[in-house]
């Protein structure tokens, strides 16, 4: 780009700058997709033939105290609660830490508590989020090693043992993060998404714990009360598992991956559940980089596991700052008169690394999934995302210049009429009509903006996808412990741990529980 830049300056200094900007952001999304390219041809060729064996640890160990920290707000899963404490394990305790304002739920989990004698820890405020409702447990609590479950959170029954086992092999972890896969997919949202988190944990997240910095993932993980205390907590902001990470490895302590520990989780129920999660990760991000940038440049990680973070952190705020790639081409440049045209065979790196965050997706489940369905995920998936650039300008504007807000998923989705679904989205589709407007304005043509104005105005039809719940499901394609209704508390454990079992042979099946009673 060296030429497009010196003809730039020579014209005018300001014209010059611009083009350096624009120059710097090509060389980001390039970086960016690099990354992507890279950790997922490591991964399928390289990584993956040699798997790494973890043995189990010796019987003659101590069998340490663990508490399962189940943590609600307003979204309270008694189902999910329940067939995570079925663990194989002895010396374990539950506790619910409970930080719901609304009175039906606070009843929820009250009930579940006197019916099957889990203690519930609430606390007057809601300081800190996620990170505070932990640290006000956590710092005063009896245990040796403690699991962080969210709300729709399902972990093996083998998960206490094999996590212990994790431990044992490495000296070093005071963390050890299990791998998930998106289940109970009710609705054709979720079914049409949820394949992408089978493919990406265990991708990413297996290079990531090699050679680059593997953090915690806010649930699913085993955390030594050493480590707890060595890292001094959780820090009381929105990406607090990210942030006590970074603690824990300045501490000494690393996150260990354990590909073999498969734990269920639910995709977002519908589109605005899914925008919120993103917001949340965009604001959650932006905060760290605020507060953190300093502290990654004087800790104590090598420069690769800096660039780790660099790279997969940074990227959801930056989308802001990518608008002002737009802005320079479609608006500054054209009012000036000044075009810059780059080499055509730019364009072929440029759409390889467009599409560079689906390579995983196409290559892990080419031979699992019809090539149908794959196509039609890859399609929805490009709308989907590329309908997020709204959500994070407008959240990492929000941050940038104020305070990041912890944003809980919603866990349930009503029906949405076509006039609620243009009523939901019409801040994204406002931004893809004026920005659609002023590139024609500016340049007569829509093309700079394609890619950002189409999602816009598809997201609507994203609306109304999770319409379609249990979709070709009928009682007799149900699981035993779904349908039959238990007769007590007890007969409730054995049904679910049968059906623990059942799926411990067959982790991939997808299941439509139910609250079984």
């Amino acid at each position: 780009m060296a030429h497009v830049v010196s003809a730039a300056i020579r014209t005018h200094w300001y014209l010059g700058a611009l083009t350096i900007a624009s120059a710097l952001f090509v060389t980001y999304f390039w970086l960016n997709g690099t990354k992507d390219i890279v950790y997922t041809l490591y991964f399928h060729l390289v990584q993956r033939p040699r798997p790494l064996e973890v043995p189990a640890r010796a019987a003659t160990e101590a069998a340490p105290k663990v508490v399962l920290v189940y943590c609600t707000c307003d979204d309270f899963s008694g189902e999910s609660l329940l067939r995570s404490m079925a663990q194989k394990y002895e010396n374990y305790e539950v506790v619910i830490l409970d930080d719901s304002n609304k009175p039906e739920s606070r009843a929820e989990v009250d009930e579940f508590s006197e019916r099957y004698g889990v203690p519930v820890v609430r606390r007057p405020d809601r300081a800190g989020f996620k990170a505070g409702n932990l640290n006000n447990y956590l710092r005063t609590a009896d245990y040796d090693y403690f699991v962080i479950l969210d709300s729709d959170e399902i972990i093996p029954s083998g998960y206490i043992d094999r996590s212990l086992d994790y431990f044992a092999h490495y000296g070093n972890a005071g963390i050890v993060q299990a791998n998930h896969s998106a289940t109970r997919n009710r609705n054709n949202f979720m079914r049409t998404f949820a394949i992408g988190v089978d493919s990406h944990w265990i991708a990413y997240q297996s290079v990531k714990d090699r050679h680059g910095f593997l953090s915690l993932l806010g649930h699913g993980a085993m955390v030594s009360r050493e480590c707890y205390l060595a890292a001094g907590g959780f820090p009381s902001v929105v990406a607090e598992d990210l942030c006590f990470s970074i603690a824990a490895r300045d501490a000494g302590y690393y996150t260990v991956f354990a590909p073999d520990i498969r734990c269920e989780e639910e995709f977002p129920v519908s589109y605005f559940a899914f925008k919120k999660r993103h917001s949340k990760w965009t604001q959650g991000n932006m905060e760290f980089i605020k507060r953190y940038t300093a502290t990654i440049f004087n800790s104590r990680m090598t420069w690769f596991e800096k660039l780790d973070i660099f790279l997969f952190t940074y990227s959801l705020p930056l989308t802001a700052l990518f608008s002002l790639y737009v802005v320079i081409h479609v608006v500054a440049l054209p009012a000036l008169g000044y075009t810059v045209t780059y080499p055509m065979w730019m364009l072929i790196p440029t759409v390889a690394f467009l599409i560079a965050p689906l390579l995983n997706d196409i290559i892990f489940h080419y031979d699992r999934l019809p090539k149908r369905t794959l196509a039609s995920y890859l399609l929805n998936s490009i709308v989907l995302y590329g309908s997020m650039f709204f959500v994070s300008l407008r959240s990492s504007a929000t941050s940038a210049f104020g305070k990041s807000v912890f944003l809980v998923t919603p866990k349930t989705a009503g029906k949405v009429t076509m006039r609620e679904a243009l009523r939901s989205t019409r801040g994204e589709i406002a931004f893809g009509l004026v920005l659609a407007a002023i590139s024609w304005l500016l340049t007569n043509s829509i093309l700079p903006v394609l890619l950002i104005v189409a999602p816009a105005l598809l997201c609507v039809f994203l609306a109304r996808k999770h319409n379609d719940d249990y979709p070709g499901t009928s009682a007799a394609e149900l699981p035993a412990a779904v349908v039959q209704p238990a007769r007590s508390a007890a007969e409730e454990r054995r049904q679910l741990a049968a059906l623990a079992s059942e799926e411990e042979a067959d982790p991939w099946q997808d299941r439509i529980p139910t609250m079984a009673g």
